[in-house]
């Protein structure tokens, strides 16, 4: 069913035009995308087992985030980089809202074993699932193109080839994402403010900054499984090249992040108004003198 149909289902006549805007069409792919997300996860945490849920959840999580930047690609070709990075910013703070504890990124499981917090077992399946939910974003992404909202949709959907994102050297793409990743997760390790919502802001808008002056050298990614769902076996680019570019760039771009988080950590916390101290105890003589009394 199209958006056509759809259409004529609630309102009883038929549309104006064969499309909607352009903005309307991301604002709904959006928003589904967030909704089948949040209702999935919700779904995970009171149907399935514990032992596996949080590897769901990792899933889900992952798919979401790469599948948001399918429709981003839109927004920069109708209306600039710069409502590229409002766009950006805005999923930040929803996927920041209602991922909970769970990873979007393979990166992010390998910093947790590099910081001692979960096994390399546990990394290892987290980098798996992660890398296929990212393949699997791109499924949901031709889920919501099928109501054919736009042209660019429509083309999308019945798309049959692709081309690679990556527009440099292999060297240099590499170094691009790992230096990316560095500096998106050793940021993300900071507290820079003690208002959440701008220490936020200031992590999500470098982000934002990094993909918009990014965008045509490696598609800037610096999220192995969303460079893996987006671009892997596009023409142009062989696996190993892809490999190379998209996953040990980023990797090391992680290692080198926990490396200079230990040498150089801010920790901006708020500090409340100095109490005054509570006065002394009554001493046991002054207790006596006041018996005598």
């Amino acid at each position: 069913m199209d958006w056509r149909e759809a259409w004529v289902m609630t309102m009883g006549v038929e549309p104006e035009g064969p499309y909607v805007p352009p903005y309307v069409a991301s604002l709904i792919f959006f928003f589904i995308n967030m909704v089948v997300g949040v209702g999935l996860r919700g779904l995970t945490r009171l149907l399935v087992s514990r032992s596996v849920r949080g590897h769901v959840l990792d899933f889900l999580c992952t798919m979401e985030a790469c599948a948001y930047f399918f429709e981003n690609n839109f927004v920069v070709k109708y209306y600039g980089y710069t409502w590229l990075a409002v766009a950006i910013i805005a999923q930040l703070y929803v996927c920041a809202r209602t991922f909970g504890d769970n990873i979007d990124n393979p990166v992010k499981a390998f910093h947790g074993w590099l910081i001692g917090q979960i096994s390399l077992l546990q990394a290892l399946i987290k980098i798996v699932v992660t890398a296929l939910a990212g393949l699997a974003s791109y499924r949901l992404a031709r889920l919501i193109w099928s109501l054919d909202l736009i042209e660019d949709h429509h083309e999308r959907f019945y798309e049959v080839t692709c081309g690679s994102d990556l527009q440099v050297t292999l060297v240099t793409g590499l170094v691009i994402e790992m230096a990316a990743c560095l500096s998106d997760l050793w940021l993300g390790l900071q507290t820079l403010s003690s208002m959440t919502v701008l220490d936020e802001f200031v992590k999500y808008l470098n982000a934002a900054l990094m993909i918009v002056f990014g965008l045509q050298t490696t598609g800037m990614y610096f999220n192995p499984a969303m460079a893996t769902g987006h671009t892997l076996g596009c023409g142009g680019t062989q696996y190993w090249e892809h490999f190379a570019v998209y996953w040990i760039g980023p990797f090391l771009g992680c290692f080198l992040a926990t490396f200079l988080d230990r040498l150089l950590h801010i920790d901006v916390v708020s500090k409340s108004p100095a109490q005054p101290p509570p006065p002394p105890p009554p001493s046991s003589s002054s207790k006596k003198k006041k018996k005598k009394e």
